[in-house]
């Protein structure tokens, strides 16, 4: 079973401080979170790419119970993990695990070889030897001059590596190119095309509300698979629909702060269709109020004109009623 050593200065680390207060946890919360994160990249991330996984995954495998997208950016944030143009690599894995991955792979080769050494001694020892690679001159070649029908095995057997932990300098940038794969998406690639016209809208939107910091660092690469994905995977073929929700989204005044990146637009592309089309739902004009205008007097008609003949006989009429009341009195 593969093992970790478990550094003294990780909980004291500026980036493990800088993890608690991303994610508002304690120390011990953050040292267990990171362990479990790494435990589970030495089963499924060997190499310590983990593009083809999502933040969700992420949560997931250390068990985070708040929200995957906060968890993810605080882990690049704190510089746990590093967006490339290619994807997203665990930051300085090979100084975690990089050897425990060479011994790994120097015991396969060393089991292929007994595997080989076994047959061959097998094969001469039921009367069928194997055949001789013979050079011009008529002798053996070097390949199987000293083959040994009778092999030690355990001169090959060696101790499990345990890698040591990450060195003082684990922040320093990796040496340029390295491990860099070519571009899946060029330029003229139709989903390469559609991350960028999103960027655009969703840089646009941040830059009006003050939220850049939330996009600054986006990888295309990944931003076009996702796309890829909703076409390909999602069978969202309508490619006209999905430009209309990329330039509404942006104007909506609550999905414009929910969907800042390709993988929360695919991933709430059915609720984002539903809102566009729901009547009545149009972006608030600033500076105006929802509040519906009440008037507080109503308008009435004009009053009918009066002529001189009809104004003398109100006039008569008003004394005569006056009258009236004196005689009453």
């Amino acid at each position: 079973m593969a093992w970790i050593e478990s550094h003294q200065g990780t909980d004291r680390h500026p980036k493990t401080r800088k993890l608690c207060r991303k994610l508002g946890i304690s120390t011990p919360a953050a040292v267990g979170h990171l362990h479990m994160f790494w435990w589970w990249a030495m089963d499924f991330a060997q190499d310590g790419d983990i593009s083809r996984y999502g933040p969700d995954d992420i949560a997931d495998a250390i068990e985070w119970e708040g929200d995957s997208e906060q968890l993810y950016s605080a882990l690049v944030e704190a510089g746990f993990i590093d967006e490339t143009e290619t994807g997203r690599e665990i930051h300085d894995w090979y100084a975690y695990a990089g050897r425990l991955i060479e011994t790994r792979k120097k015991d396969a080769d060393r089991k292929r070889r007994d595997r080989e050494k076994r047959k061959a001694a097998a094969d001469l020892s039921a009367g069928c030897p194997p055949d001789i690679p013979r050079t011009d001159e008529g002798q053996r070649s070097e390949s199987t001059r000293d083959l040994n029908p009778n092999p030690n095995h355990n001169q090959y057997k060696d101790k499990d590596y345990c890698p040591e932990p990450p060195p003082a300098g684990q922040d320093d940038p990796p040496p340029s190119g390295k491990g860099k794969k070519p571009d899946k998406y060029g330029p003229d690639n139709t989903y390469y095309k559609m991350a960028v016209y999103f960027k655009g809208k969703v840089d646009e939107m941040a830059k009006g509300e003050g939220i850049e910091h939330l996009t600054a660092r986006s990888n295309m690469q990944t931003w076009a698979d996702d796309f890829r994905k909703l076409v390909e995977l999602d069978k969202q073929s309508d490619t006209r629909l999905i430009q209309d929700v990329m330039d509404w989204v942006v104007k909506d005044n609550f999905w414009c702060r929910n969907v800042l990146s390709a993988e929360s637009f695919r991933k709430q592309f059915g609720k984002l269709v539903l809102a566009m089309r729901k009547p009545n739902r149009q972006p608030r004009p600033a500076g105006r109020s929802d509040k519906q205008s009440i008037d507080i007097v109503q308008d009435q008609e004009p009053a009918p004109e009066v002529s001189q003949e009809e104004y003398e006989e109100l006039l008569r009429l008003a004394e005569r009623m006056e009258s009236g009341k004196g005689e009453q009195r």
